[in-house]
């Protein structure tokens, strides 16, 4: 029986893995995406948002974001995410909010 992989509380270490090769083998190129502050767990929702729809995702802290992060538990920089080329659209789709319907509905009504 195989016993499940437990990796609550785990940051994940499969990213060379996921990350879209060129047909040379050489990772492809990453896309700036967005830069977000690390208030209310924004940044790592982000990040975890985009895993879910498969797209690896690789975070930079500016500066001192680093060692911000170490001392006070967040960056006081905010975060730069950075997802494959080939892949910048979805992640940007992804971002940009979604219209609610029953909304719409109840304004055309009117």
């Amino acid at each position: 029986m195989n016993e499940p992989k437990l990796t609550w509380g785990k940051r994940e270490r499969d990213l060379p893995e996921r990350w879209p090769r060129l047909p040379d083998g050489a990772p492809e190129e990453g896309a700036f995406l967005t830069h977000r502050l690390e208030r209310n767990c924004e940044a790592e929702l982000l990040e975890q948002l985009l895993r879910a729809y498969g797209i690896p995702v690789v975070t930079e802290h500016g500066n001192y974001g680093s060692l911000g992060k170490v001392v006070m538990g967040f960056s006081g920089e905010g975060v730069d995410f950075f997802v494959p080329a080939s892949m910048l659209e979805d992640a940007q789709n992804l971002l940009t909010p979604v219209a609610d319907t029953e909304t719409d509905t109840q304004t055309s009504d009117q």
